[in-house]
């Protein structure tokens, strides 16, 4: 995978202030692929340090009150045609920043409000077609898979991965679609992103997420308590036996630690072969009835 990052994610010390944004996670990503740094403030003329600056009222514009939008614009002009060049699989930038905010931005008024708009750079190569990633949005790649928060605007997907979830033994019909919209099911999916313990990341392949793991607190299979998030996961049919499924485990079990969460639970069919990865990745059997397991991993 070839992959465009944000400079001061890879320790270059070109931030505002004279230093870096340096970041583990796209550390790896670059030993492990191959890794090109852009920082378009820099390559706008701009010097290090500088003023900081935000997109007020259209323009980039200092604190100090000079507007600098001429430079910012350069910068992000180079950073395409670098992307032209060198055709990346993959950009990473530095969220929030008047550059390289993907999903957000400040406002303009140096107070740290956000707006849910991009940064000069991210804009310009998103509407030239390539794929943009805040470096928060960003866990890890597992061969050419990139793994990655699902955006609340993507919850959608989670009716068609639902279903997706849903074990068929052998030699027994497939329900119809609609059965997600049952309302034993739906609590998996409704207002997702709202509600305590909402935490969902995807696999991603070439621009479409293939698999999906996702959590919320709700009185659903796999309860135990109301401090307890449950465990959703499904791939689609053609991926799954990569070892995606165990990737997306794990990590989803660090983001709940990182979020204060000390255990997690999932109810799971006693046939069904993903027992056996999910006791690989830490969960233990604490129950059970006729059909099922319960089945919860201490953080």
């Amino acid at each position: 995978m070839k992959i465009m990052v944000s400079a001061c994610l890879a320790g270059e010390n070109c931030k505002y202030n004279g230093g870096n944004n340096r970041n583990e996670k796209v550390l790896r990503l670059m030993a492990d692929n191959e890794a090109i740094t852009v920082c378009p403030e820099q390559m706008g003329g701009l010097p290090t340090p500088r003023v900081p600056s935000e997109i007020k009222d259209g323009l980039v514009t200092a604190k100090d009150g000079r507007i600098v939008d001429a430079e910012f614009r350069a910068g992000a002009a180079k950073c395409l045609e670098i992307a032209g060049r060198w055709q990346p699989d993959l950009v990473v930038l530095q969220s929030r920043s008047p550059s390289c905010g993907v999903k957000q931005r400040y406002d303009g008024t140096f107070t740290g409000r956000l707006v849910d708009q991009a940064g000069v750079t991210a804009q310009l190569l998103m509407e030239n077609g390539y794929r943009c990633l805040d470096v928060e949005d960003l866990f890890t790649v597992h061969r050419d898979f990139l793994i990655r928060k699902l955006s609340i605007e993507e919850s959608e997907l989670l009716k068609d991965f639902l279903y997706e979830a849903i074990f068929i033994p052998e030699g027994v019909e497939a329900p119809a679609r609609d059965i997600v919209e049952r309302p034993e099911l739906r609590i998996y999916y409704d207002d997702f992103g709202n509600r305590p313990g909402d935490l969902c990341l995807a696999a991603e392949t070439e621009g479409h997420v293939v698999g999906t793991v996702w959590t919320r607190i709700m009185n659903d299979y796999g309860h135990v308590d109301d401090e307890t998030p449950s465990f959703a996961i499904s791939l689609l049919p053609e991926y799954r036996n990569k070892g995606i499924g165990t990737v997306l485990m794990r990590q989803m079990l660090s983001l709940l630690k990182e979020h204060g969460y000390r255990q997690a639970s999932l109810a799971v069919q006693k046939a069904n072969y993903a027992v056996r990865m999910y006791r690989n990745v830490g969960f233990e059997i604490t129950d059970e009835n006729e059909e099922e397991f319960i089945m919860v991993c201490r953080l």
